[in-house]
């Protein structure tokens, strides 16, 4: 007859056997997501999630590109269900996914819970344990049913995150829907869903010349503009950064606290690369224009430092 230490080895090691077991189990099964396959292949997929804030937002990720696009959609009524919620997200938004993703944050004010992730993200690498809160933020929010994420897909997300700058995201605003609507307008509004993660691919990005741009005043501070201009044609001349400042003016809209690049004709990289030379760490705000005559426009407003 055995004695009680051995049967309480036998069980220990059966409990481990059972638990390794289990953890296989998951892992295979976290394994059969398409989207978790693309994040750790790096595939050419887009992956959208539905943020239900106020308002909403669609994240789309495209692994292989690594961008990021952002869309606020204003809506009349919002289901209180999150799966509804974001079912009613994607339809609005003319999204076909093969699988509903959402994350219902605890604050769901849209500007503060942009304004707290941007936060998290330019200052983890300083402050690791912003990570660990985000871990923790997950797992409440699995526990009182706030997302469906997969555990696998949101750690590989997180990872990929970590790599991302700001600079990485694109933020566009959906206008509302109109309460009458023919069924042109109705695919009209379908194809104006979020745009799918893309590198330069706008007709006029594929054209071997500079990027063009209009330089705008809205920091209050006089000769802002024409400053910048003067940098951007010297690094221009030096063939350090391949830019064409078409016009320089006073912003239309008056005083803004915050500088922004906003982008006409999707040449991501380049604004990336011109985001970074004169020093921006901002999201890159995209807006749809037929009569755009410059690929985007630098608005100065009243945080900005003129590069050295």
């Amino acid at each position: 007859m055995e004695s009680p230490r051995q049967m309480r080895r036998l069980i220990e090691k059966l409990l481990l056997l059972g638990l390794l077991a289990l953890t296989g189990w998951a892992a295979f099964a976290q394994l059969q997501s398409p989207a978790l396959r693309a994040l750790a292949n790096k595939e050419d997929q887009t992956i959208y999630v539905a943020i239900l804030t106020q308002p909403a937002m669609t994240l789309a990720y495209n692994p292989a590109q690594h961008k990021v696009h952002l869309t606020t959609h204003k809506r009349r009524k919002t289901p209180q269900a999150p799966q509804e919620n974001a079912q009613d997200v994607f339809k609005k938004a003319g999204i076909r996914s093969d699988r509903v993703r959402y994350y219902l944050p605890q604050n769901t004010h849209r500007d503060e819970y942009w304004e707290h992730f941007k936060g998290v993200l330019g200052m983890w690498r300083y402050n690791p344990l912003l990570a660990a809160r985000a871990v923790w933020d997950y797992a409440q929010a699995c526990h009182d049913k706030r997302t469906n994420i997969p555990a696998g897909e949101f750690l590989l997300l997180m990872l990929d995150a970590s790599r991302l700058e700001i600079t990485d995201f694109t933020v566009r605003h959906a206008g509302e829907e109109p309460k009458k609507k023919s069924s042109a307008k109705k695919a009209a509004v379908a194809a104006d869903g979020p745009p799918a993660p893309t590198p330069d691919r706008a007709p006029l990005a594929l054209q071997d010349r500079p990027l063009t741009i209009d330089v705008l005043n809205a920091s209050g501070k006089k000769g802002a503009a024409r400053e910048l201009t003067q940098y951007l044609r010297e690094k221009s001349q030096k063939g350090l950064l391949r830019v064409d400042v078409l016009q320089q003016d006073n912003y239309p809209g008056g005083r803004q606290k915050t500088s922004r690049i906003v982008d006409y004709t999707g040449r991501l990289v380049q604004l990336k690369q011109l985001s970074t030379a004169i020093g921006l760490n901002n999201e890159i705000v995209s807006e749809k224009s037929d009569n755009a005559i410059c690929d985007a426009a630098v608005i100065i407003g009243e945080d900005f430092k003129q590069p050295l």
